[in-house]
């Protein structure tokens, strides 16, 4: 085989120089011109980056569905899809006219409350005033016992007219707060019972007038068995009207306890109403647009049904799926390359995902796109890929690098001849191939017509790119 090829060899060198001979070239001439074209690159190191081929649908960066606390008829709808909103604006109504009511009505309930704290207030101060008017009755019905029973004195009879003269004043005092209260009662200001109380307490100083009167009659005359039985009566009856003067007292500051509570209770439904009011404008819980609207204006909407979802796309996220194995080489702050169709951007990966997706066993990535001008829009599937490192490696385009199944090598630049060079081949990244053995930096390497040339084959080189 060797002699065939030699001999064959042989034969294409006399052609070859029986044509230069007939053309007239001189025989450099002719062997520059044999020379294989080629293009040919200097090694350099670049930053080496692995294409995952991965894929994800991109999300809003947030993102929330907005509902109403309440139920009700919605009066009007002031966002459409693609509005901007921002946190706190108002995006919708319900019908308010029933909450406005709840409201008005507790309004008209802490004014009854008030007024009916206010009564029981002059209620008790007027039992007070019963009470000390009881009393002083009452220690007017015991002297007179006390006179009737150890006889009557100059002194004595003396202080029968002062009492007589405290029954007058009481009666008088009793006429008008009976008066005062009978105005207020027909004026709807004073209850009943404060009425009757104090046509009570009238009839009681009318009584204990009169029986003051009759002791002073009688302590002139003289005290009889009667005369007795008359004074032990009146202070009964003193002791009588104290009691109910205490009672009443009594019954006022229950009424007025009553009105207090009622009073809080009032207050309580009137923030509540007030609460539910406030909930009828529907207010957006974060910045961002209106991704979905779900409703329209005169449509019945219950408590917690959907009305808006509205996304933040100033930035998108994606998730995407990293194998398990490598995800050893993946952590938050990286950067990560995303392509939509023809346009790329760089990403942040933001978190990693603690547990594996049960269908696929991958683990899901999450990359922060940014997205200003909102032309990226949620839905849209994008391809990416990350940096593995900051260092450089070398890096050449795999149609420089050939595989026969035995070796994979390139060949060398060596003055100007082919050298069939043995490498070892890393990751590949935009279609170059990491090269981590048989090569150093400032070689040169031929990229284009490797298959055309073999080792020893003189070359006409020209500089070609790196891609």
């Amino acid at each position: 085989m060797l002699k065939f090829t030699l001999y064959i060899s042989v034969i294409f060198i006399l052609l070859f120089s029986s044509a230069c001979s007939s053309t007239g070239l001189s025989q450099n001439e002719a062997a520059e011109q044999q020379k294989q074209k080629v293009e040919a690159m200097v090694v350099k190191k670049e930053p080496l980056s692995a294409s995952f081929n991965l894929s994800g649908t991109l999300q809003p960066y947030d993102e929330t569905i907005v509902s109403f606390e309440l139920s009700g008829l919605i009066r009007d709808t002031l966002l459409d899809v693609g509005d901007s909103v921002s946190k706190g604006q108002v995006m919708t109504k319900l019908d308010s006219s029933s909450y406005q009511l709840q409201l008005e009505q507790a309004d008209t309930a802490i004014l009854e409350a008030r007024a009916g704290i206010k009564n029981a207030t002059a209620a008790i101060s007027s039992a007070d005033a019963s009470i000390q008017s009881a009393g002083a009755q009452k220690a007017a019905a015991q002297a007179g016992v006390n006179k009737v029973n150890k006889g009557a004195r100059e002194q004595e009879r003396a202080q029968v007219r002062t009492k007589v003269q405290r029954a007058q004043s009481a009666l008088t005092k009793a006429q008008a707060t009976a008066e005062r209260t009978k105005l207020l009662y027909d004026q709807g200001a004073a209850t009943k019972n404060d009425y009757e109380n104090t046509q009570l307490a009238l009839t009681n100083a009318s009584k204990d007038l009169e029986d003051a009167q009759e002791a002073l009659s009688l302590i002139q005359e003289g005290a009889t068995l009667e005369d007795r039985q008359s004074a032990e009566s009146s202070l009964r009856q003193a002791q009588a009207g104290k009691e109910s003067a205490i009672a009443a007292k009594e019954q006022a500051e229950a009424s007025k306890d009553n009105s207090s509570a009622a009073y809080e209770q009032a207050l309580i439904a009137k923030k509540q109403a007030e609460l539910a009011l406030s909930k009828t404008s529907l207010k957006a819980p974060i910045s961002g647009v209106i991704l979905e609207k779900k409703v329209n204006a005169g449509q019945l909407a219950s408590a917690g049904q959907p009305v808006y979802r509205i996304g933040q796309i100033d930035q998108l996220k994606v998730l995407l799926p990293v194998p398990d194995y490598e995800i050893k080489n993946w952590q938050p702050g990286q950067t990560v390359r995303v392509q939509l169709y023809n346009e790329s951007r760089e990403g942040t990966v933001s978190q990693i995902y603690p547990a594996t997706n049960s269908n696929t066993g991958s683990i899901n990535v999450e990359v922060i796109i940014p997205n200003s001008k909102h032309d990226w829009a949620p839905g849209q599937v994008v391809k990416a890929d990350r940096q593995l490192s900051q260092s450089e490696q070398i890096m050449l385009p795999a149609k420089a690098v050939v595989n026969n199944g035995t070796d994979t090598f390139v060949y060398k630049v060596v003055g100007n001849k082919a050298v069939k060079t043995v490498v070892n081949v890393g990751q590949m990244s935009d279609n170059k191939l990491e090269i981590t053995k048989g090569l150093r930096v400032g070689e040169r390497v031929v990229t284009t017509g490797v298959n055309l040339i073999y080792d020893g084959l003189a070359l006409q080189v020209t500089e070609g790119t790196s891609k």
